[in-house]
């Protein structure tokens, strides 16, 4: 009897405690089927010996990899993650966050973890102490969301600034488009790339006359494209502001991308940029004398040619003039009288011939 009277209050514990995790692992079952997580992601991975992989993982996978893995993020000038391990990164991240469970506790020193005697005495039964009163509190408060959702969305609308690039970050954008075209995208391209649909019309007005100013821009100037703080974007937005960098994503701030000095522009992004684009520019002078020089190659051999048939066409003439002077010395040298018809052949022969 004294270890079932001993046992009650552990067994009454252990069934909180059950219940309480039981709707925990229910919230965060339905926060996290909300999430696709069975997108596969092409990664290099370092494993446990040090060899490095190429393997596609989902974001499930990389929550639970095997002991000493490690995936190789990859960056890009401005130190934000890009290609499709900042893709996995985003969805882990995005998994932990709406999976509270994951992070059980919320102190920044273990000496300040609560034991479990008194999680239970300190915070559980707080807990159930209040949850009758949030209840009711919520549900007054459940219509009000109601009202502020619809303006969450009204507001949006308004929004001049939106894009259509999805989860996708500026960054992965710029690097994918960048890839493509064998060059760095200006900060207008991309700006062009996230506001137009895939027939090539805008998302908005707003959008179309930005847009519009942008391209406008880069054709009178090529130099605009060049990440300086008056590039075609700056030039279609206005005056870049403190803070974060327009058309770059999160992380790059003004003082990163352009200096410390807001009237600097000889930064080593801008410095890169600009050699690039001269290196650009050279090869493309190169090409086109070699193209030219092809073409006069060409010209002087069609001109060699056409003069060997002249020449050949010349000296044809003259073996046939010999022959025709050979053959009259020949009949003359007979003679005798020359017929009628061949006597009128030789006189027009020897009119050609003087001509």
């Amino acid at each position: 009897m004294n270890d079932v009277e001993n046992s009650g209050p552990d067994a009454e514990a252990d069934e909180v405690d059950s219940f309480d995790q039981h709707v925990d692992n229910l919230l965060a079952a339905q926060d996290a089927q909300k999430r696709k997580t069975t997108e596969f992601w092409d990664v290099k991975t370092i494993e446990s010996d040090g060899t490095i992989k190429q393997v596609k993982l989902s974001v499930k996978e990389a929550m639970k990899p095997p002991n000493g893995r490690k995936v190789v993020l990859r960056f890009n000038s401005a130190l934000q993650p890009v290609r499709d391990e900042a893709g996995l990164l985003s969805g882990v991240m995005g998994l932990l966050g709406s999976d509270y469970t994951k992070f059980p506790i919320c102190e920044r020193d273990w000496r300040k973890v609560r034991t479990r005697d008194k999680v239970y005495n300190e915070i559980v039964k707080q807990i159930l102490k209040t949850a009758q009163m949030e209840l009711l509190r919520n549900i007054g408060e459940s219509f009000s969301i109601i009202e502020k959702c619809k303006k969450n969305v009204e507001n949006r609308s308004k929004q001049l600034y939106t894009h259509i690039g999805g989860s996708k970050s500026l960054a992965r954008h710029g690097e994918e488009e960048s890839e493509r075209q064998g060059r760095r995208v200006s900060r207008g391209e991309l700006y062009l790339l996230t506001h137009k649909r895939d027939d090539g019309s805008y998302i908005h007005d707003a959008a179309r006359a930005i847009g519009e100013r942008i391209e406008a821009i880069e054709q009178g100037d090529e130099s605009s494209r060049l990440l300086c703080q008056n590039d075609s974007l700056a030039q279609a937005l206005g005056k870049e502001r403190p803070g974060r960098v327009r058309g770059m994503g999160l992380g790059p701030t003004s003082s990163q991308v352009f200096g410390m000095n807001s009237h600097q522009s000889s930064n080593s992004f801008e410095r890169k940029e600009t050699q690039r684009v001269l290196l650009e520019l050279q090869a493309e002078l190169v090409v086109e004398k070699l193209k030219r020089k092809a073409v006069e190659d060409e010209v002087a051999t069609e001109k060699t040619k056409r003069q060997s048939v002249e020449d050949e066409v010349a000296a044809g003439k003259v073996r046939m003039q010999a022959m025709e002077s050979a053959l009259i010395c020949l009949l003359q040298g007979q003679g005798r009288e020359l017929p009628s018809d061949v006597a009128t052949w030789m006189s027009a022969l020897e009119g050609q011939i003087r001509k």
